[in-house]
């Protein structure tokens, strides 16, 4: 998931803003069952566009979707796509895990499961170290990449202990949009934390022994699991948060509740279940269930809207698996103030 098209595409806003989710074989895309069930989703949206704008607004926005179709199911299958279409913006993104096939027509792209999967595959770095070289790589769920280029990987010459860890904390300074992404150190327990010691870095865990040599693939099989543990924990913290805001009066529970203060910045954390969707209408800044999801009057889905805007309030989001916030009523957050 590229974390820089996800905040483009929620940046956006205008109408019609059309998304489709839509799930794909896995492997290579193109069978005849998934352009079929992609196929149908342009023609729902189509049957829906008619009459709610006008025509050369329609006609324009089935092409893109089409030619958005026809982009994605050339490469290779993940488990879904999602297909984005508006007067100003075209895009897809396949996605690793499965969605609930569906079109949303709203002023805003429907992003919650292109935020589930950035959390889910979570970028994050393995560095190697040892008394004479250091290695980065980058990775998610799938795989790992060695970064090679004018800086990288790190060759120890004549330098002293004190004088390769600063140059090695030089190098993973070197670019701060780094400094947060969750970091595995592989290497002898005395230089990974001699490494950890001197650079400011969001450790994660250790990889015990010398992996100058070792591959990607083995890095990554060792790696993920502290990785996949270090998503449960957030899971859990997000979850202990909530009951600390209970206690110190910042805390929100349930929907409208959670609208109103996400509207006004003061969301700091939103937790809301995975599956949890809420098609409303808005009146006088209050929300009311919809049946009628088609209707253009009503948000296809309230929640995605909320995420949306608490992330655009520099807030953050966890989604959790269902039945974990079932006293809160689903979706809950911790205020600012």
């Amino acid at each position: 998931m590229n974390r820089a098209l996800l905040n483009e595409l929620q940046r956006q806003f205008s109408y019609p803003s059309v998304t489709l989710l839509c799930n794909t074989r896995v492997g290579t895309l193109g069978s005849p069952d998934d352009l079929r069930n992609l196929e149908q989703l342009v023609q729902d949206t189509d049957r829906r566009l008619s009459g709610d704008v006008t025509d050369a607004i329609r006609h324009a926005t089935i092409a893109k979707l089409r030619d958005l179709v026809n982009s994605c199911v050339a490469g290779v299958g993940t488990h879904a796509v999602a297909i984005f279409a508006s007067p100003e913006q075209a895009a897809f993104v396949r996605l690793m895990d499965p969605v609930r096939d569906r079109v949303v027509v709203d002023n805003t792209f429907a992003t919650r499961d292109l935020v589930v999967d950035a959390q889910r595959t979570l970028s994050f770095r393995v560095i190697t170290v040892s008394d004479h070289t250091c290695r980065l790589l980058l990775g998610d769920r799938s795989r790992l990449a060695e970064q090679k280029d004018d800086l990288w990987p790190l060759h120890r010459t004549e330098e002293s202990s004190d004088g390769w860890l600063r140059s090695i904390k030089t190098a993973l300074t070197n670019d701060p949009s780094l400094r947060e992404i969750p970091t595995v150190i592989a290497g002898t327990p005395r230089a990974a934390r001699e490494a950890a010691r001197v650079v400011d870095i969001n450790m994660i865990g250790i990889v015990a022994g010398n992996h100058d040599r070792t591959s990607w693939v083995a890095l990554h099989q060792d790696a993920w699991p502290l990785v996949a543990q270090h998503l449960d924990d957030e899971d859990a913290q997000a979850l202990a948060n909530l009951d600390t805001a209970r206690g110190i009066n910042r805390y929100a529970g349930g929907i409208n509740e959670v609208w109103e203060l996400a509207e006004q910045g003061r969301v700091e954390l939103l937790v809301v279940e995975r599956s949890y969707e809420f098609p409303a209408r808005l009146h006088d800044g209050h929300l009311s269930r919809a049946d009628d999801v088609e209707s253009p009057d009503v948000i296809d889905d309230a929640v995605d809207e909320l995420i949306e805007a608490v992330l655009m309030k520099r807030g953050r989001v966890a989604i959790v698996a269902d039945g974990e916030l079932t006293e809160h009523g689903r979706i809950a957050s911790v205020l600012r103030y």
